[in-house]
């Protein structure tokens, strides 16, 4: 899944990125892709992510042909 760290409620934005193992750049592609779903210009930095965040956020990250193979056919 991605590396949470126990007991921690909130994650920087650097922490999140780390923790989903992809650099900050490709984090602000995802949340302005999949979560604001506009392209903005300026690549303005969310302030903290929830473990929540960063489970849906890795779910959306993933190749689509790996969340493929989880469907029932």
């Amino acid at each position: 899944m991605f590396d949470c760290i126990s007991g921690k409620t909130e994650y920087t934005e650097d922490e999140a990125a780390a923790a989903l193992g992809i650099s900050i750049a490709e984090l602000r592609t995802l949340v302005k892709t999949h979560v604001i779903n506009e392209d903005l210009e300026s690549d303005i930095p969310i302030q903290s992510f929830r473990a929540t965040d960063l489970l849906l956020l890795k779910m959306l990250s993933a190749p689509r042909s790996a969340a493929m193979s989880h469907e029932i056919v």
